[in-house]
C-alpha cells in the first residue's frame, strides 16, 4: 500500500486544453469501464450523435486522452428531447455515473433552471433523484423514465446532486475504506450549481445492483481512521462539507499513489443577475484521506483564462492518472458556453490536465509586460485595455520575426504568461543564452486563452538568470508577463 501523500497544490495545464469539436452538450463525468474504456452521459445537447436530447450516453475510445474518439451509445429517447419539460415543470438531467463489477450506473434527476426556480441566488435545482443502471454497456437501461418520475428513490432535494466516488477501473480493486465492500457517493443539497453542503452516503457493493434506497446510509458524524456513525434516515445526515452557495454537482477520485481523495467544487461569483451569464466561475479543490473528511482546501482557479465565455460542471477522472515524483497528471472534464452548436463553440466536452502537488508552491512573483526591466528589442507595441483579460489589462506584441524579449531576474524558476489563439505564431525560449525548446501559441476552434503559462523553468540555482524570448514566425507573439518563483513556498 502506497504511504499518504497530502495533496499541497492542485495546478491547471491550460497550455495542453483539449475539446472535443464533435459533440455538443455538458455535464461530461467519465467513468472507467470493465472494458477499458471511457463512457459519460451528456445533458442538454447531442452529446456526439445528431439528435438534441435532455440526457444521451456516450461511449470515449483510444489509448490516451490526445487520442479518445467519441460515439454515441443511446440517445436515451425516452427522457425527452432537449429542454422537454414534464408536468412538474422540470427536465431530465443526470449527475454521478460509474461502472461497477460490469454494470453502469447513473443517477437521474428532475431539474428546474436558474431562470425559472425562484431560487433568490439564481441556482438550477435539483431533486426527485433515482438511479438507473445498464447490463449492457448503456445500451438498454432499467428502472424506466417513467417509473423514475412517478416514484423517485430519493423525493425531495436533499439527495438531489448525487455523484459517485471514482475508484478506478470497474469500480476500482481499492480496499481503502473499505471501498471494495462498499460504494460511496456524495450529494448536495439539490442544486446544480453552488449547493450548499455534501452529505456522505454509501451501499454495499452487492446491494447496489437491486436499485432499492432502503439499502443505503448515510455518514452521521466522525472522522478519522475511524468510518465514523452512519444512519438509514437520510433526515440524520450530518455534511461532510458545509460551504453556502459553493457546492456544485461533483464527483470526487481516488488518488491511489497517494491514498489520498481529491474533489472539486464549483460556484459562480458574484451571483447571478441573468441565466446562465456568469461574470466568473470558480474552482475549488480539496482533499482528505477518507471519504468522510475531514476536507482541507488545497488551491483554485477560475475561467478568467478565458477572453469571452465561461466553464462550468467539471468533474475527476479516475484513469490516466500517471506519478511522475512528487506530482500526479489527472485530468478533469469540463463544459464551457454559450451554447451554439458550431465547431469552435464552448459547449463541447473539455478536457483540462492537472497536476497534483505534494510539495508546496514556490513563492511567485508576476512583473507585468510594461516593466523597466524587460528589454524589447525591435518594433513591439503595446495593446492595452483590449478586454481581453489580460494581466493589467496590457500586453507588448510583435508580428515580426527574430524580434526579441529579455528579462534579467533574480530567482530559481520563470515562467511566461502569454497568450493563445488562431492567429498566434510561436516562440523560441533561451535561459542564460541556453534554448529551452519551441512555443506554439497557435490554438484552433477555441476562444482567446489569456494570462497562459505558456512556459516554465523551475528549480534554477538561486541567483541572477536571463530569459530571452523570440518571435519564431510572422504571425502574433505577446508577452503579457512573467512569474518569478524564488526560494520559500506560497503562504
Amino acid at each position: 500500500m502506497q504511504p499518504e501523500t497530502p495533496i499541497a497544490a492542485v495546478v491547471p495545464d491550460l497550455l495542453h486544453l483539449q475539446k472535443w469539436n464533435d459533440m455538443h452538450g455538458d455535464t461530461a463525468d467519465p467513468f472507467w469501464a470493465d472494458d477499458d474504456n471511457l463512457y459519460h452521459f451528456t445533458c442538454d445537447g447531442r452529446g456526439f450523435g445528431k439528435q438534441p436530447r435532455n440526457v444521451c450516453f456516450n461511449k470515449l475510445a483510444g489509448p490516451d486522452p490526445l487520442h479518445l474518439k467519441g460515439s454515441l451509445v443511446n440517445s436515451m429517447d425516452e427522457y425527452g428531447k432537449a429542454n422537454d419539460t414534464g408536468q412538474d415543470g422540470a427536465t431530465w438531467k443526470v449527475t454521478g455515473q460509474e461502472c461497477i463489477d460490469g454494470v453502469f450506473y447513473t443517477f437521474v434527476v428532475r431539474n428546474i433552471y436558474g431562470d425559472k426556480s425562484k431560487d433568490p441566488l439564481m441556482r438550477q435545482i435539483s431533486f426527485n433523484a433515482s438511479l438507473i443502471k445498464s447490463h449492457d454497456r448503456g445500451v438498454t437501461w432499467t428502472r424506466s423514465a417513467k417509473e423514475n418520475y412517478g416514484t423517485p428513490m430519493w423525493p425531495g432535494s436533499r439527495f438531489g446532486g448525487p455523484g459517485f466516488f471514482h475508484y478506478g477501473r470497474n469500480g476500482g480493486q481499492v480496499t481503502r475504506d473499505r471501498s471494495d465492500t462498499f460504494v460511496y457517493v456524495v450529494s448536495n443539497n439539490g442544486f446544480w450549481n453552488g449547493g450548499d453542503d455534501f452529505i456522505l452516503a454509501r451501499i454495499r457493493r452487492a446491494d447496489l445492483p437491486k436499485l432499492n434506497a432502503a439499502d443505503w446510509m448515510y455518514h452521521t458524524g466522525g472522522d478519522g481512521m475511524a468510518d465514523g456513525s452512519w444512519a438509514s434516515d437520510i433526515a440524520r445526515a450530518t455534511p461532510i462539507l458545509s460551504l453556502p452557495a459553493k457546492l456544485g454537482w461533483t464527483s470526487p477520485v481516488f488518488i491511489p499513489t497517494l491514498n489520498r481523495y481529491l474533489l472539486v467544487s464549483w460556484y459562480v461569483t458574484p451571483t447571478l443577475k441573468k441565466w446562465f451569464e456568469p461574470g466568473l466561475v470558480t474552482y475549488d479543490f480539496y482533499e482528505a484521506a477518507h471519504p468522510w473528511g475531514p476536507w482541507t482546501f488545497v488551491s483554485s482557479f477560475n475561467d478568467g483564462f478565458l477572453a469571452q465565455g465561461h466553464m462550468y460542471g467539471p468533474n475527476l477522472c479516475a484513469k490516466h492518472q500517471e506519478r511522475n515524483g512528487d506530482n500526479v497528471k489527472i485530468d478533469l472534464y469540463t463544459s464551457g458556453c454559450p451554447f451554439e452548436d458550431v465547431p469552435n463553440g464552448l459547449y463541447k466536452n473539455w478536457r483540462i490536465p492537472l497536476t497534483i502537488k505534494t510539495k508546496p508552491l514556490p513563492r511567485t512573483t508576476l512583473v507585468n509586460d510594461n516593466d523597466p526591466a524587460i528589454r524589447y528589442t525591435g518594433k513591439w507595441q503595446v495593446g492595452a485595455k483590449r478586454g481581453h483579460h489580460d494581466y493589467r489589462d496590457d500586453v507588448h506584441f510583435t508580428q515580426t520575426p527574430g524580434e526579441v524579449a529579455e528579462y534579467e531576474f533574480t530567482g530559481t524558476g520563470i515562467e511566461l504568461l502569454s497568450e493563445r489563439y488562431k492567429d498566434m505564431g510561436s516562440i523560441d525560449v533561451f535561459i542564460d543564452g541556453q534554448p529551452r525548446g519551441s512555443v506554439d501559441l497557435k490554438v484552433e476552434d477555441f476562444p482567446r486563452l489569456a494570462q497562459i503559462r505558456v512556459f516554465s523553468a523551475q528549480g534554477l540555482p538561486p541567483g541572477e538568470h536571463t530569459i530571452r524570448i523570440v518571435n519564431a514566425s510572422s504571425e502574433y507573439a505577446i508577452v503579457d508577463a512573467f512569474a518569478v518563483s524564488t526560494a520559500g513556498s506560497e503562504p
